[in-house]
């Protein structure tokens, strides 16, 4: 049987030209007030309002459902009349610019109504939570767990698992207990069983991975005997209910074993800590950073990132330092480097937008100047390439907003420095911020300011509907196509051996036409043709001088075997399947839902070599489908595909 070599490709099928994020790129201020402490306006539940609003709060929880809302659960600040602990439950359309308050109390300091575990009721609701966690499922369910709150008659350390239903605006007390400072069951490292349990802890990470298992990653709180930081990583089973413990320590407190940086071992773990921060990339991976935790040998601020692997189960020290109270390197604002890296912190906010690249906004901890206090830079990390990018806001601490017009973007607005904020990625891939403590455009306190962030800003006069390529015979064959180009210039192709620095190697001009466009462009590599990976990309410049960027692509050509490879995983609105054919030839690509429809499929003729394919996924349900790739000589292969709104 012949053998398919997949390589990974990053491409965007039918997107709209434009930059990313990059400094010029506006915050825009949506919501709430430039002013802090502020009361909520709570209406009446159920009922979006233009004048409703949540009140001021730090360390709540949020999700993304299927349809695009944003929802916030809890935190710590203000009711419609008092400072306290929150259960208040809100739901934010971006597309009518409102809040509805859905569910809990308007007032502070409520108890848990558990009901009876596993039973949806609509009287059930938890108590009011601190620094919970939170995932969202692949049937759009909102999952929540621990914290710092109340059960139904007190007030301490939590471990109850829930689950809400946007459909039926129920609560379910799915797992865990009633009552507070529960300690953990461990059981056996690697084994699924019902008595296994989390201890009730707050401060702790999440991810959903693509088979819609839940995780969970350290915190502060109770092991199986005492209270203390935690670097355990436990994974929830939601078809059997049950939870396992996966990696690190049964034991508190535990220092990190780093490594050498970039390669993973099964002796690799990060230190205990809490209020880190979190991801989940494109190929399935978890990330995590900093927090307040231990190195190799102390405690204090962290700045170390790090990857898990939940296939191998190998931790991978990647990026930062491996000691604790570490200043950052902005290095250049809008330029990424390998040199660069934040400074040590705890209490950020995170994103992941639809291109798999990381976001980290704020926190508490170190400036340029290695002074302590409350940040708004804001920094993107690459998966691909490694590196960071110092991308907005200030490398100084305690800096003030400036809010500008509500609801217009300006290039002067920006958030003031903050902690404890949260976040979102909405369908477009715009990111979002909400409150946190730190500073309004005056003074510092509780926020309830709501910020947006748009993922492209740079729009040309030219859609960009595939980017795609194949290598063979050390030469790369790159075609594109696009409609739309009233007013654009021409394509500069870009090519990279490390994926950092890119120099032009061909220019080809624009046709101009408003119809669809078809363009090939051969580069025959000449003496650099043994480099293992191989990055392309396009810049596309209007007759106005603006500049934007493809997507890149790259060929892998010391990847052997047979394994199937997409990306991205979970995809939002395109997957691209990478291939190497012995030679030239039709290949399907069918997409089923688990009930096996065929939702989608397409046919394509490619010549011999490496290839990639792009499937627009857009029109789709969030769920999970199976994508399968048949060749000319009847081989299928498989993967699960997860789609996600």
């Amino acid at each position: 049987m012949k053998t398919i070599l997949f390589f990974i490709a990053f491409a965007l099928l039918a997107f709209r030209s434009g930059a990313q994020i990059d400094p010029s790129t506006p915050w825009t201020w949506m919501k709430g007030d430039h002013s802090i402490d502020i009361m909520g306006i709570y209406g009446t539940k159920g009922v979006p309002s233009s004048i409703n609003k949540p009140g001021s709060r730090t360390s709540a929880i949020t999700w993304s459902d299927k349809s695009g809302n944003l929802w916030m659960f809890g935190g710590m600040g203000n009711s419609n009349s008092e400072l306290g602990y929150l259960n208040d439950l809100w739901k934010f359309d971006i597309g009518t610019n409102k809040w509805t308050w859905v569910k809990g109390d308007s007032s502070v300091q409520q108890y848990s109504v558990y009901g009876t575990q596993g039973n949806s009721n609509a009287a059930n609701k938890p108590g009011a939570t601190y620094a919970s966690v939170s995932w969202t499922d692949m049937n759009g369910n909102l999952w929540m767990f621990g914290g710092f709150g109340y059960t139904d008659n007190s007030f301490g350390f939590l471990n109850a698992l829930w689950m809400y239903n946007p459909a039926t605006n129920n609560w379910t007390w799915i797992k865990g207990d009633n009552t507070i400072d529960v300690k953990g069951s461990y059981g056996v490292k690697g084994n699924e069983h019902n008595n296994n349990k989390p201890g009730a802890r707050y401060g702790s990470n999440t991810w959903t991975d693509a088979n819609g298992y839940l995780w969970l990653y350290g915190g502060y709180g109770y092991n199986s005997s005492e209270t203390g930081l935690l670097n355990d990583l436990w994974r929830y089973n939601p078809s059997t209910n049950k939870w396992t413990w996966i990696s690190g320590d049964n034991a508190i407190e535990r220092t990190a074993v780093f490594g050498t940086k970039g390669v993973s071992s099964s002796g690799n773990k990060p230190g205990a800590r809490y209020v880190s921060t979190s991801w989940a990339d494109a190929d399935g991976n978890f990330w995590l950073f900093g927090g307040y935790g231990y190195d190799a040998i102390n405690g204090g601020n962290l700045s170390d990132l790090w990857k898990y692997n939940p296939t191998t189960n190998l931790w991978t020290w990647i990026s930062g330092h491996n000691t604790i109270n570490q200043a950052p390197v902005y290095g250049i604002q809008g330029t990424g480097s390998i040199s660069n890296t934040p400074g040590a912190r705890y209490i950020s906010s995170s994103w992941t937008d639809p291109n798999g690249e990381l976001w980290l906004f704020g926190g508490y901890g170190y400036d340029g100047s290695n002074i302590e206090g409350y940040l708004n830079d804001f920094w993107k990390f690459s998966p691909f390439t490694n590196t960071w990018t110092w991308v907005k806001g200030d490398n100084k601490i305690d800096q003030k907003g400036i809010y500008g017009i509500q609801g217009q973007p300006s290039l002067t607005n920006k958030t003031g420095a903050r902690q404890g904020s949260v976040s979102w990625t909405d369908q477009t891939g715009n990111l979002w911020l909400f409150g946190g403590y730190g500073y309004d455009d005056s003074t510092s306190g509780i926020l309830n300011d709501l910020w947006k962030i748009n993922s492209y800003n740079v729009v040309l006069p030219v859609t960009l509907l595939q980017f795609n390529g194949t290598l063979a015979n050390g030469q790369t064959q790159l075609q594109w196509v696009t409609e739309q180009e009233t007013g654009f210039s021409h394509y500069s192709i870009q090519r990279s051996f490390d994926g950092l620095q890119f120099s032009t190697i061909g220019k080809v001009d624009a046709r101009g036409a408003a119809t669809r466009n078809e363009y090939r462009f051969t580069d025959a590599l000449h003496s650099n043709h043994t480099a293992g990976r191989i990055y392309y990309r396009l810049q596309l410049t209007d007759k106005d001088g603006k500049n934007s960027y493809s997507k890149v692509i790259f060929f892998n050509q010391a990847q052997t075997g047979s394994d199937f490879r997409v990306f991205p995983n979970p995809a939002v609105n395109n997957v691209t399947v990478s291939l190497s054919l012995e030679k030239s030839g039709n290949v399907r690509l069918t997409l089923t839902d688990m009930k096996g429809t065929i939702v989608k499929q397409m046919i394509s003729s490619l010549p011999a070599g490496k290839s990639s394919l792009t499937m627009d996924c857009s029109q789709l349900s969030s769920a999970m489908y199976i994508l399968t790739l048949q060749t000319t000589d009847g081989q299928l292969l498989q993967e699960k595909l997860i789609i996600r709104r």
